[in-house]
C-alpha cells in the first residue's frame, strides 16, 4: 500500500490500511475532523498486529536544530502531536492494537539520535510505572531517510518530486 505524504513516498506493503490521519477535505473518507486546538500525526498505518503513527518533517534549514531552542520545541511539537493523535484515537475507540510511534525526520544522524534520547522521555514507551496496565506507546522510533530505509526494509521511502 503506497501512500505519499510531505514529499515522500512510503510502501506499507503489508498494511491493512493506511491514511493521511490530518486530512483537510471533508470530502474524503479519510477525514477525521481534527480541531484546530490539537496536533496530529501525518499518517495512520495499520498492521495486523499494531498502529504506526508516522510524522514526516523536511526541513529546509536542519542545521537550525543544532540549537536548543529549535530542538527543544521540535521535541514539544513531536511529543504533542504523538499524544493528540492518541487522544482522538481513544474517543474514537480506536486504540485496540499497540501504536508505535515513527518520526522520519530530514536531520543528520547525532539529531537524530538526541531526538529520540529526549522523545523518549516525553512519551515514554513501554509501561514505564509499575502501576500502569496499558502502555502509552510500544515504541518510539526517530530516523532520517536513510536509517528509515536501513531499519525499516519492508517499508521503503523514497522522495517524490
Amino acid at each position: 500500500m503506497k501512500i505519499a505524504c510531505d514529499g515522500f513516498e512510503f510502501d506499507f506493503t503489508d498494511a491493512v490500511d493506511a491514511f493521511v490521519f490530518d486530512e483537510k477535505d471533508k470530502a474524503r473518507s479519510s477525514y477525521h475532523g481534527l480541531s484546530h486546538a490539537m496536533k496530529a500525526v501525518d499518517l495512520i498505518v495499520e498492521l495486523p498486529g499494531d498502529y504506526l503513527f508516522v510524522e514526516v518533517k523536511d526541513f529546509h534549514a536542519p542545521g537550525d536544530y543544532n540549537d536548543n531552542d529549535h530542538f527543544n520545541h521540535l521535541r514539544e511539537v513531536l511529543k504533542y502531536k504523538y499524544r493528540d493523535s492518541w487522544l482522538y484515537r481513544w474517543a474514537e475507540n480506536r486504540i485496540d492494537k499497540p501504536i508505535r510511534y515513527l518520526c522520519l525526520l530530514t536531520l543528520e544522524n547525532a539529531l537524530i539520535s538526541r531526538m529520540g534520547k529526549e522523545l523518549r522521555k516525553q512519551l515514554p514507551p513501554g509501561r514505564p510505572v509499575v502501576k500502569w496496565q496499558r502502555e502509552i506507546a510500544s515504541a518510539c522510533v526517530i530516523v532520517n531517510l536513510e536509517l528509515w530505509n536501513a531499519r525499516f526494509r519492508k517499508w521503503p521511502v523514497v522522495r517524490v518530486p
